[in-house]
């Protein structure tokens, strides 16, 4: 399972939504996250402006559920 507590431990903070789904193969969505209210911010992982991803709702948790980064084995 994908957690962003293990995001956070391996980028050093919250991340975009992009940048976890290349990282991640989970494909979540706009709709499936929670983001920073203070919008844009520069991603830690690719350095573009973009909103940075907080929290999952819970679709997006299920949609985690069963995932596992490239690097967490």
């Amino acid at each position: 399972m994908i957690s962003l507590k293990k995001i956070r431990k391996r980028f050093g903070s919250y991340i975009c939504r992009q940048c976890i789904n290349k990282a991640y193969g989970i494909h979540i969505l706009h709709q499936d996250c929670d983001y920073e209210l203070i919008y844009p911010k520069q991603c830690p992982s690719c350095g573009e402006l973009k909103n940075i991803v907080t929290g999952l709702t819970l679709k997006g948790y299920l949609k985690s559920l069963f995932k596992r980064g490239k690097f967490d084995r």
